[in-house]
């Protein structure tokens, strides 16, 4: 009898495994499923850039840009040059902690260089663009730190089909003075294409003031994106919506650091070599490729909001510095969870996989603190046999 009641427990044991494994088949959500209003994603993109090295980022899905423009194509007193060469993978030198010394020195994370050599009347920035080009409706995160504040440089990390379909979050470094910065929000329109890219006078431009210097530390920057608006968040919060001119089609992620001079722009440009850098990026978002929606209904045949994980909010800005760095700077990945990333893409790092150490394999499965009043009484049951 005792070995049958043990059988079906280890049973039990293997079911409830086996159920966290095919966690999130059916997508991703930014809020609760019970909620009366939720979106769900189905696809997943996460970069977990403190870990990661490679020789070139296209091997975690980021496409390196190389390409010029004259100063009047750049529409300021520099043209602008984009090199593969300043774009490097700095990741920390111990692969199981979120904070400490990097490999190559100075902030760990991917960093996207400004050079401080324009004597040739160019100035040579960095761009990727992300290999998938299906990307829609979705929630775009970036945990980053942005260069000094008199740089002179424009650091942007934005979802671009062409100039009248753009969703953008600009950091101006000449904007960071004293304790405070702002970030530029921006959906690009035909309106401001005709008034020669200048969307400043529209009403889907905000210069949002932020309560710290974003050179300072890593914060995250995240929109939002819906068919009725794209709302920003900081950290977080909730900073700032828009409903006009919100983008139809699909495209890809970007993320560039650059500087034509413009002094009502990006100014400058920097007198030494700058870097914006990227600590992860994450986006949850609807694809336009038929396969994956083939994909989706393979694994999800039956919607079970159940099987929706709900994305998890950073609540603070997840910065390596200071003594609790390691806590803070560790930020949840569901392709690093066992079983939270079904018919996903999932990228190597620097200590092969994060699982089983800085985040461990235990994530995936069930708390047993969920369970223990049943095996209590059962094992309770048992022993009384």
């Amino acid at each position: 009898m005792l070995c049958h009641v043990l059988a079906a427990i280890l049973g039990l044991i293997l079911a409830l495994s086996n159920s966290a494994n095919a966690a999130c088949e059916c997508g991703y959500s930014v809020n609760k499923t019970s909620d009366q209003a939720h979106a769900v994603y189905t696809e997943l993109m996460e970069n977990d850039f403190l870990h990661t090295m490679v020789e070139n980022a296209t091997e975690v899905g980021w496409r390196p840009q190389e390409y010029n423009m004259s100063a009047e194509q750049a529409r300021g007193p520099y043209g602008k040059e984009f090199f593969v060469s300043n774009i490097e993978t700095n990741p920390l030198k111990d692969p199981w902690s979120w904070s400490g010394e990097s490999q190559n020195g100075q902030d760990a994370g991917l960093e996207l260089w400004v050079r401080g050599d324009h004597s040739h009347g160019f100035v040579s920035g960095s761009e990727v663009v992300s290999v998938r080009n299906d990307m829609t409706y979705g929630s775009y995160r970036i945990g980053m730190k942005l260069p000094r504040g008199d740089s002179g440089t424009c650091a942007a990390f934005f979802w671009y089909y062409n100039n009248s379909q753009e969703i953008d979050m600009e950091f101006l470094s000449h904007q960071f003075n004293g304790s405070t910065g702002a970030v530029n929000l921006v959906l690009q329109t035909p309106e401001a294409v005709n008034d020669g890219f200048d969307a400043s006078n529209t009403s889907v431009f905000k210069v949002y003031p932020l309560g710290f210097r974003p050179d300072e530390k890593f914060h995250e920057y995240r929109f939002d994106w819906s068919p009725e608006s794209v709302a920003f968040y900081i950290d977080g919060e909730l900073a700032y919506v828009m409903a006009e001119n919100v983008p139809t089609t699909s495209s890809h992620l970007f993320m560039n650091h650059w500087s034509n001079g413009d002094p009502s722009w990006s100014a400058g440009p920097p007198d030494s070599d700058v870097a914006m850098t990227v600590s992860y990026v994450k986006a949850y978002f609807n694809s336009s490729d038929p396969a994956r929606a083939d994909a989706y209904n393979s694994r999800c045949s039956e919607y079970n909001p159940a099987n929706v994980c709900q994305i998890p909010d950073q609540t603070v800005p997840p910065d390596p510095s200071g003594p609790d760095g390691n806590t803070t700077a560790k930020t949840y990945f569901f392709s690093l969870d066992e079983g939270h990333a079904p018919g996903q893409t999932v990228y190597n790092h620097t200590n092969g996989d994060l699982k089983g150490g800085a985040m461990g394999m235990l994530d995936s499965v069930p708390s047993f603190s969920v369970f223990a009043p049943f095996f209590i009484a059962l094992f309770s049951w048992v022993f009384t046999l």
